[in-house]
């Protein structure tokens, strides 16, 4: 698994497991997952904007 695929992996992980009750990861549905994964793309791609914005501004 490459670098990125395992930070958004343990991102939407997070984001998943942030949710109050939420059942075990492995056991839902590659579905919901899916949206967790879309979730940590997102905020992924946002950070590394930022990051560029920072270094820009410096």
């Amino acid at each position: 698994m490459d670098t990125l695929r395992q930070q958004v992996e343990h991102v939407a992980r997070t984001f998943y497991e942030a949710q109050e009750e939420a059942p075990d990861w492995d056991s839902e549905p590659d579905l919901i997952k899916d949206e967790f994964r879309e979730y940590a793309r997102d905020a992924i791609a946002l950070l590394e904007q930022h990051k560029a914005q920072m270094l820009d501004a410096a």
